[in-house]
């Protein structure tokens, strides 16, 4: 009996066993698991260690450009300090003083280890962006050799050899990768040009709109092929490589009106954020160590008003960017549009020269007034652009139906109110156009023409509504006739001139010059040539103005109102961004 115990009880171990020999290695994966987890979400709630930022700059200006020399510790930049022309500085953190390197009216492009790629000539196309001639001097300095006209952007690639540049080329924009093989073209403007550490890649900013600064950023390979794109953002300001080489870092946006964070776009397309920060900054340099150069940007566009007898100005600007688009025949009455933080998007307001508070109309931009003052004709810009119809006292927004235009610039009313022109481009070629508001499709009367949105040109059509004012492909000046037949060339226009509109005589016209920090404003005889100077328009405060545009005058020359930007920099250096 004793042995027939012992034989059951060891069967019944040995039924057991297999539980035995599992149970404590379920334990152990168990206490693994929750090892592995506690360990997890300690990582996420642990502190980070914060990014720190360490001041550069103090004066008052707009930064062009940044990037860190090759020793690491040297930071070069471009800037226009206190109301004078750009040119490029040295400083390194352990100082507060900036040392001019005495390229006078030159910006940064990009830094080798032997030698810097800088812009000669700068010609403003948005706030802190350029285009000019690319030229190249050492380190030790020299006189810049100059290389290649019309260019936006440039980098280096990581052997300090070869050039990387955006150009523009005619009415597109292209990539040239190679100093002179174009890789990628396109009809965006396209900005912020960086090459990837490994030279394989490069990397830019593509807006939706010319100079503004609404877009993506894409990546591409070596040869121009598209490896990746990011959403629209609403805005983008700089780009560097991060500091594995594996992700594009850009200052960005995407609802409000100024980038306000450090953004990625990895090569395989997916996004994230690396850091937000109060105000906008633009981005300028990474370094393979993680130190990256910003500024925090103030971009205001302010608005004047004065009539001709009366040198005090009245400051009619409002919310942080407002534009004067338009003035009533009177003087009494400003069309405007304000954009920027405050709105994201343009909307269109209208507001008495007396300063009283003003009236939001709509959505719109570069926005006119009707004949007979009861409507606004504006630009709306977008993914689907269209010209609307606001009305100035009570009634319905009404858009109007255009067939076969992507593109829309300086928008205006025929003198009967019964019809509107503008420039419109058919995805092919901009000219100008003619439409009833009753309806029907638009009819072109100009052969292909060259627009200049940064010029903010208007009133085209003269008073007897016969002629427009428009340029040729190659700039040229002419006056087409809206009933066709042969244009008139217009006499004595300088190089440089930005069109007002046309005087009440209807034989002569207004125009200025913009000069960064004021606008110089003539009487043209179309005919003759002949130039009368009016007036110079100018702020009291030079610091950080970047343009006087856009100028609008009364046709009888009573009453001027101007805009004008001032965009305000600080640079920083920023450790810890990861």
């Amino acid at each position: 009996a004793a042995a027939s115990d012992q034989r059951a009880s060891e069967k019944t171990d040995d039924q057991r066993s297999p539980l035995r020999r599992i149970l404590p290695w379920a334990l152990a994966g168990v206490l693994a698991a929750a090892l592995i987890t506690v360990v997890a979400i300690w990582k996420l709630a642990a502190p980070t260690s914060p990014a720190r930022f360490h001041q550069l700059t103090f004066d008052r200006g707009l930064i062009f450009g940044a990037r860190f020399a090759s020793d690491g510790r040297t930071i070069l930049y471009s800037a226009a300090w206190n109301g004078r022309p750009p040119q490029i500085y040295s400083t390194t953190p352990a100082s507060p003083e900036s040392r001019p390197l005495g390229l006078t009216g030159s910006t940064l492009y990009a830094v080798s280890p032997s030698q810097m790629a800088v812009s000669v000539g700068c010609r403003s196309l948005f706030i802190g962006a350029c285009e000019g001639t690319l030229a190249l001097t050492p380190i030790s300095l020299a006189a810049p050799r100059k290389l290649v006209h019309d260019v936006i952007s440039a980098d280096w690639a990581p052997d300090g050899n070869e050039l990387a540049l955006i150009r523009q080329a005619g009415e597109k924009f292209q990539v040239e990768f190679p100093m002179g093989k174009v890789i990628y073209q396109s009809a965006d403007w396209l900005n912020f040009l960086r090459v990837s550490p490994d030279g394989r890649a490069l990397s830019l900013a593509a807006f939706d709109t010319p100079w503004a600064d609404e877009g993506r950023v894409i990546i591409l390979s070596r040869d121009g092929k598209q490896i990746a794109q990011s959403q629209p953002f609403m805005s983008i300001e700089g780009l560097a490589w991060s500091p594995r080489g594996n992700e594009v870092w850009f200052g960005a946006a995407r609802r409000t009106g100024w980038a306000n964070g450090i953004h990625a776009l990895s090569l395989s397309g997916h996004e994230r954020v690396v850091l937000r920060l109060a105000g906008m900054l633009r981005l300028y340099d990474v370094t393979r160590d993680g130190r990256a150069l910003f500024s925090q940007d103030i971009w205001r566009d302010e608005t004047a008003f004065r009539a001709a007898d009366n040198p005090k100005e009245r400051d009619l600007s409002w919310l942080d960017s407002s534009d004067v688009s338009d003035i009533s025949p009177d003087g009494r009455e400003i069309a405007f549009f304000a954009w920027g933080e405050a709105t994201a998007e343009s909307y269109a307001y209208v507001r008495r020269s007396d300063g009283s508070p003003p009236v939001k109309l709509g959505r719109g931009e570069f926005s006119l007034f009707s004949p007979n003052g009861r409507w606004v004709l504006a630009n709306v810009p977008g993914n689907s652009p269209h010209l609307v119809l606001l009305p100035t006292g009570p009634g319905e927004p009404r858009e109007l139906e255009v067939t076969g235009i992507h593109q829309f610039a300086t928008p205006g009313w025929m003198p009967d109110g019964k019809q509107v022109y503008f420039a419109g481009n058919d995805g092919q070629d901009w000219r100008l156009y003619v439409q009833a508001l009753s309806g029907g499709a638009p009819r072109a009367f100009t052969p292909p023409i060259l627009v200049l949105p940064q010029a903010n040109e208007s009133h085209l059509v003269s008073p007897d509504g016969k002629w427009a004012f428009a340029r040729d492909v190659n700039g040229k000046p002419w006056l087409y006739p809206l009933a066709g037949g042969e244009p008139r060339a217009v006499q004595g226009f300088a190089p440089g001139d930005a069109w007002i509109n046309w005087a009440s005589d209807g034989h002569s016209a207004y125009v200025y010059q913009n000069d960064i920090t004021r606008a110089a404003v003539f009487r043209l005889d179309l005919a003759t040539g002949k130039r009368q100077f009016l007036t110079e328009l100018a702020p009291s405060d030079p610091a950080g103005l970047t343009d006087v545009t856009p100028v609008r005058i009364t046709p009888d020359g009573k009453f001027y109102a101007y805009s004008y930007n001032r965009a305000l920099s600080t640079l920083f250096l920023a450790r810890g961004v990861k």
